[in-house]
């Protein structure tokens, strides 16, 4: 790397003493990296002591993240920082294939820039409202960040972190939204035993209590039979579940079979996600290819039950 353009003011070089304790790298290990690598450059100041322009010590942040995340100096350097790259492009270079609207988001997840995400987040939810923001701007965004994973462009550390930040959105709107009440419909909602992907779900759980509906959320992973109780002792209308890619095809028609025996032939159940495209109608098992269905589908039940109790509809 070489140094272009206008120098560094100097009271913004930051001294080398100063660049180990920002970084947790060692002043020797700076030096010989400089050395063999060629990166860092720093500069003197009047004394002949190294000292380092901010943009250089950024970059040596990123290699010490990487270097936490098991990459060799010597990948990193030679691969990335030595050619202005910075971040886990390193290793996972942005796809073309990410739609425009998206690149930024996977731009703020490389550099862990949590609080900027959060604000997009909530500036979208803000101009769409809670099921809009569901609909069009998160789901699809959540299939973008899924492909990208499947394709190994991106790592899974921020896929996880997409979904810790997806979630706590999705939570802290619908504690705004959340009709009061007992009203019906009445919905269990969870993913069963061996299903930890809980975004699905809780992006379900956002469609529903926009339209007003009554959701008791289990959470993930949780045991068919704990579902089945629930849907029992608090007399739900319906039991949502919620099932990825990645959830065995034969293990997802065996649970949900035995889950519609146990709960009471009035309630219905409804499942959804990713892993349930190209399974065959079951009786008893309505199917949801998108969230944008849930609203024909309540519409449907409050036909069927016109002497339901109603809440008010939150409406974006």
């Amino acid at each position: 790397m070489s140094i272009r353009g206008d120098p560094p003011d100097i009271d913004e070089l930051i001294p080398i003493t100063e660049v180990e304790r920002l970084t947790g790298i060692r002043q020797a290990t700076l030096r010989m990296w400089e050395k063999r690598y060629g990166f860092p450059q720093p500069l003197r100041d009047r004394h002949g002591d190294r000292v380092y322009p901010p943009v250089q010590v950024e970059r040596l942040h990123a290699a010490r993240r990487l270097m936490d995340q098991g990459l060799r100096p010597g990948k990193i350097f030679t691969s990335v920082l030595a050619s202005g790259v910075s971040g886990v492009d390193a290793v996972f270079p942005l796809p073309a294939s990410v739609p425009g609207q998206y690149r930024h988001v996977f731009a703020l997840l490389r550099d862990y820039r949590i609080a900027e995400l959060h604000g997009l987040f909530q500036h979208r939810l803000l101009d769409l409202g809670l099921r809009r923001f569901v609909i069009e701007y998160l789901a699809p965004l959540v299939t973008e960040v899924g492909l990208a994973w499947n394709r190994g462009e991106l790592p899974v550390r921020c896929e996880h972190l997409f979904a810790q930040a997806s979630t706590s959105a999705l939570h802290a709107k619908q504690a705004a939204v959340r009709a009061a009440g007992d009203g019906r419909p009445k919905a269990i909602l969870a993913t069963l035993s061996g299903e930890p992907h809980a975004l699905g779900i809780l992006m379900a759980e956002a469609v529903m209590t926009s339209l007003g509906m009554n959701c008791i959320p289990l959470g993930a992973d949780v045991p068919s039979v704990e579902v089945a109780a629930a849907a029992r002792e608090t007399g739900a209308d319906i039991v949502a579940l919620s099932f990825s890619a990645y959830f065995p095809r034969r293990s997802m028609l065996r649970l949900t079979a035995s889950l519609r025996t146990s709960l009471p032939p009035a309630t219905m159940l409804w499942i959804g996600g990713e892993g349930v495209r190209g399974t065959a109608p079951e009786a008893g098992i309505e199917r949801f290819l998108a969230l944008e269905g849930i609203e024909i589908a309540l519409q449907a039940w409050r036909k069927a039950h016109p002497n339901a109790d109603s809440v008010r509809w939150y409406r974006p």
